[in-house]
C-alpha cells in the first residue's frame, strides 16, 4: 500500500502506480489539510504501508509524528526534500507557512511537481520492488504530462495586460515565482487572517495602479474578501483553486489535478487578459 498524506501527492502516486497498487490519502475529503489530526483510520493505513509520501516541514505536524513512529520497513519520503524542489520565502501567510517561514504550496508548481514525481518513483520502487516495471514505464509518462502543463502556462501566461495576480488566498506564490507573475493576497491563507479594511483599502489601491481587471477567489474560502476589492476598483471576481481538496468531491468525478490546474490556468489567461490566451 502506497499512503499519501493529502490529494496532490496522492495525484502523483496514483499516476505512478496505475492500478498496480492501493494508493491513499491520510487526509479525509473536506478535511482541512494544514489542520490535519492523523485518525484510527489513517494509522490503520500507515500500519499497512509499504511507502510513505508526505510533505515535512510541519506542513501536516501530525503526521509528521505518525510518520516517524513506523517501523524500519517502511520507506517514507519527504517529498519537500527531493532533490530540485526549491522552497520559497512565506512572506505573511500566516500559521500555515512551514518550517523556517517558507510557503507550502509546492504542488501548484508543474515543476515542482516534476521534482516530486521523480522523488516518489524512486521511493515506491525501493519500498515496493514488485512495482519497479510500473513505475520505470509510467514516470517517463507522467514527467511528459507535466512537462507538457508547464509548457502550456509559460505559454498562456505571456503578455498579460497586468501580471498582477490578486488573490483572496496566498496559495499561489510557486505560480506566480514560475511564471512571472506577481502575487497579491487580500488575506492569508486561512478564512481567520482576514485584513483589516486599511489593508483592503492598500490592496484595492495596488489594484487599480496595476490596472488589475479580475480579483480572484480561492474556492475554499469566502467569495465576501475578493468580492470587496473588485467592488472597489470595477473589477470582475473569477475562482482558482488551490487543489487542497481532492476535486472529484465537489467537482465531479471527471476532475482531477491536471483538469483543474488547466482550469486555473484557462481562468488567469482570461482574467489577466494575456496574449497566450
Amino acid at each position: 500500500m502506497i499512503v499519501t498524506n493529502f490529494y496532490p501527492i496522492q495525484w502523483l502516486a496514483t499516476e505512478l502506480t496505475g492500478d498496480a497498487a492501493d494508493v491513499v490519502s491520510l487526509t479525509p475529503e473536506g478535511t482541512e489539510p494544514h489542520d490535519l489530526a492523523v485518525d484510527a483510520n489513517g494509522q490503520k493505513a500507515l500500519g499497512s504501508a509499504d511507502v510513505v509520501l508526505y510533505l515535512g516541514a510541519d506542513f501536516q505536524p501530525d503526521v509528521q509524528r505518525a510518520v516517524t513512529e513506523l517501523g524500519p520497513d517502511v520507506t517514507r519520503t519527504d517529498l519537500l526534500a527531493a532533490p530540485g524542489v526549491a522552497l520559497l520565502p512565506a512572506g505573511d501567510i500566516g500559521k500555515e507557512a512551514l518550517a523556517g517561514n517558507k510557503d507550502p504550496h509546492v504542488w501548484l508548481s508543474p515543476v515542482e511537481m516534476l521534482a516530486m514525481a521523480a522523488a516518489a518513483a524512486s521511493a515506491i520502487t525501493s519500498g515496493a520492488p514488485q512495482l519497479r516495471g510500473q513505475i520505470e514505464t509510467a514516470l517517463p509518462k507522467l514527467q511528459a504530462t507535466l512537462r507538457s502543463l508547464d509548457s502550456d502556462y509559460r505559454h498562456g501566461l505571456t503578455g498579460c495586460a497586468s501580471p498582477v495576480l490578486v488573490t483572496s488566498h496566498a496559495a499561489f506564490g510557486y505560480l506566480a515565482h514560475e511564471y512571472g507573475l506577481e502575487q497579491v493576497a487580500i488575506a492569508g491563507v486561512t478564512p481567520e487572517d482576514e485584513p483589516d479594511p486599511q489593508t483592503l483599502r492598500s490592496i484595492a489601491d495596488v489594484a487599480k495602479q496595476r490596472h488589475v481587471t479580475t480579483v480572484f477567489f480561492e474556492d475554499a474560502l469566502p467569495k465576501n474578501l475578493s468580492q470587496t476589492v473588485a467592488d472597489e476598483i470595477g473589477a470582475q471576481v473569477s475562482l482558482l483553486s488551490a487543489l487542497e481538496f481532492d476535486p472529484r468531491g465537489s467537482l465531479g468525478p471527471d476532475q482531477d489535478y491536471l483538469t483543474v490546474m488547466r482550469g486555473n490556468l484557462d481562468r488567469l489567461e482570461k482574467g489577466l487578459q494575456c496574449a497566450g490566451s
